[in-house]
């Protein structure tokens, strides 16, 4: 058999990759076009959502056109001396510095003190001379910055960074981020001119591509699986990426373990407490206890209702609350990719089985 094809690390670029329609490639075209609103942007979604696989695809993409330069940065205490460094090592490579130039000084800036002291100081001159340089030999640079929150070298950098866009230099911002650490960047005071950034909203994934992925890969590795299996698999995901993938996995390492060549609704069910064990301990655990405590109540209230879909009032019923107190959590909670509008009033939860965490979490907290 096969090696498995589903990869449900976080991080990794898997091997089935769901491309959402032709979102990668209108994002690679627009950072292609001048003055594009793509050029800053912040990819806004939940845990699993596909961010860091949908910034992977991108770069990956890029970087086979010899005129971008791709900056892969981690929100640390390094981030403008690991930005420093690449910009360095690329311009070494263009041969638009010399290794004296370093050795003496880097960029006209004289290096008598710590590095580390140097780029901070000078942090604005450097990015400016590197981009200058770069930007007059026709390269563009793509910075991107994975798992984005609100921190002093951010603020730093991010106003660095505005600075070389109204110098017309050929840079461009990529960063992804959870739904409330993109808003707090925006609403920023220190960063208002994010607000003007395009949002790329990561929204659940297209059921029918789901389907039709579940279906292709499985019946290509010469499983036997019938339409009705696919859609069960399918419905357990709910669109949600990093389910289709964990979900995948499980199957096909349970149907190759016990040398299954046909996977049925009954061998699914076989692995779903393993699935769901997954998703609680990886993704669950930390969406519910992100929650604020009014905001654990509307879901908890949700699950109370016992049904599918939820209507507000029966949630302000549970609550006692009234539908303006309950207006702005719910709009959060939906902001936050936790639940969905579902028709007129109505709600459901977003992620798939979460509903089944919470009433373990509300049970576990009676006891």
């Amino acid at each position: 058999m096969n090696n498995n094809p589903f990869n449900p690390s976080f991080g990794k670029m898997p091997s089935i990759f769901l491309k959402r329609g032709s979102l990668s490639q209108r994002i690679i075209s627009e950072l292609n076009r001048e003055n594009s609103p793509f050029q800053t942007s912040l990819i806004y979604g939940q845990r699993g959502s596909g961010k860091t696989t949908l910034m992977s695809e991108i770069a990956s993409k890029l970087e086979k056109n010899k005129d971008w330069i791709i900056i892969d940065l981690v929100l640390d205490n390094d981030l403008l001396i690991s930005l420093t460094n690449q910009l360095q090592e690329h311009l070494l490579k263009l041969k638009l510095i010399k290794n004296l130039d370093i050795k003496m000084n880097f960029l006209g800036i004289d290096i008598n003190a710590s590095l580390a002291q140097n780029i901070d100081a000078n942090f604005q001159q450097i990015f400016q001379t590197s981009l200058e340089k770069l930007t007059k030999k026709g390269k563009k640079v793509l910075i991107n910055i994975d798992e984005v929150h609100l921190t002093p070298l951010l603020k730093k950098f991010a106003n660095c960074y505005q600075i070389m866009i109204r110098k017309n230099l050929n840079v461009s911002l990529l960063m992804a981020g959870l739904p409330e650490n993109v808003s707090e960047i925006q609403n920023n005071d220190v960063l208002t001119f994010l607000l003007r950034a395009n949002r790329i909203v990561l929204d659940p994934l297209d059921l029918e591509t789901i389907k039709l992925s579940y279906k292709h890969t499985f019946q290509k590795a010469n499983f036997n699986i019938d339409d009705k299996t696919i859609l069960y698999m399918t419905k357990q995901t709910q669109g949600f990426a990093y389910a289709f993938q964990l979900l995948g996995y499980h199957v096909w390492r349970y149907a190759t373990d016990q040398n299954k060549n046909t996977i049925s609704i009954s061998l699914i069910d076989e692995i779903l407490d393993i699935y769901l064990n997954d998703l609680n301990r990886n993704v669950y655990f930390k969406v519910y206890n992100d929650l604020s405590f009014k905001e654990k109540e509307f879901v908890q209230a949700m699950v109370k209702v016992g049904k599918t879909k939820v209507k507000s009032q029966e949630i302000g019923k549970i609550m006692n609350k009234s539908a303006n107190y309950l207006a702005v959590y719910r709009r959060k909670l939906i902001d936050d990719q936790v639940i969905k509008p579902d028709g007129y009033s109505y709600v459901s939860f977003l992620l798939p089985h979460f509903d089944k965490f919470i009433e373990q979490e509300m049970i576990l907290n009676e006891l």
